[in-house]
């Protein structure tokens, strides 16, 4: 059954040219509010990705105002940004990325059903604390830290995408009493409640990340209420064959108390000197 969107998007169709400049291909990506496309600048002759936004109402212009204040290599990078009238049956707002080659996480832990090895986990959770301490220090949270917004590049390197949900701190908008927003598998417990949420909210979530990826599994599977009720009745379980330094840095990570959970800087640091001590075991 094609969604809301899905018609939304009948007449944004691939090899269609945008503002004379953006050649579209196939598309990758669909959401409540937006479509994604593989496309060409013709300008420039690369490859860029395109957000396509709803005829409707949306959040497009909070988007762009996040994106535009996050520079950081593992953060994907915004390039342009307008809204595209002609020949369609309403105006779009749309958003124009960096075209990330390769795949997703949840590839990723998908080739590896028993989990991840340790030391590529250590590498990549360093990575995506670093971003996360660029989104932070720009006082935004990004609410929907998974898999599926953390996307791979050729050379194995992540960069963490998709800041449709996310909201600047000093919004006054920036959670509705009440509202769950977020993926139920990685939500916060705090998300889980509608309440408000803070940078230690993404904490909560690449604790999860990293969890599933060490292990293979997800730590709170099922529907999104079973998952979404399960983080508030206990903790993820974390394998005793993950050692203490990974219990240690998970458990904080994932502690049901916000207020107790490490920083990005924190995480950075925790799992840079993680990946020292695995290569050296290595040695």
């Amino acid at each position: 059954m094609r969604n809301a969107m899905d018609r939304d998007c009948s007449d944004v169709a691939p090899d269609r040219v945008l503002l004379t400049r953006y050649r579209l291909a196939e598309r990758i990506g669909i959401g409540a509010c937006a479509a994604v496309f593989r496309a060409e600048d013709l300008r420039l002759s690369r490859p860029v990705a395109v957000k396509v936004f709803s005829a409707g109402p949306t959040s497009w212009e909070s988007e762009l105002a996040i994106l535009a204040r996050l520079q950081h290599p593992f953060l994907v990078t915004i390039l342009d940004c307008g809204v595209w009238a002609e020949e369609l049956s309403a105006p779009r707002p749309f958003m124009v990325m960096e075209y990330v080659a390769g795949s997703d996480l949840r590839a990723m832990i998908a080739k590896h059903s028993t989990g991840m090895p340790l030391a590529k986990v250590a590498r990549l959770g360093w990575v995506l604390a670093q971003a996360l301490e660029t989104v932070h220090a720009n006082s935004v949270v990004h609410r929907d830290v998974k898999p599926a917004n953390i996307l791979i590049d050729t050379s194995g390197l992540p960069k963490l995408c998709d800041f449709g949900v996310s909201r600047l701190h000093d919004s006054a908008e920036a959670t509705i009493p009440g509202i769950t927003i977020g993926t139920a598998s990685y939500l916060s417990p705090e998300q889980a409640l509608g309440e408000p949420v803070h940078a230690s909210a993404d904490i909560y979530s690449l604790g999860l990340v990293l969890l599933e990826c060490l292990t293979g599994v997800k730590a709170f599977p099922g529907s999104a209420l079973e998952a979404s009720i399960a983080r508030l009745l206990r903790d993820p379980v974390i394998p005793e064959w993950l050692g203490s330094e990974w219990s240690q840095l998970v458990t904080a990570m994932t502690d049901r108390v916000a207020a107790d959970r490490p920083t990005a800087t924190e995480c950075t640091e925790a799992l840079f000197e993680l990946q020292l001590r695995q290569a050296a075991h290595a040695a």
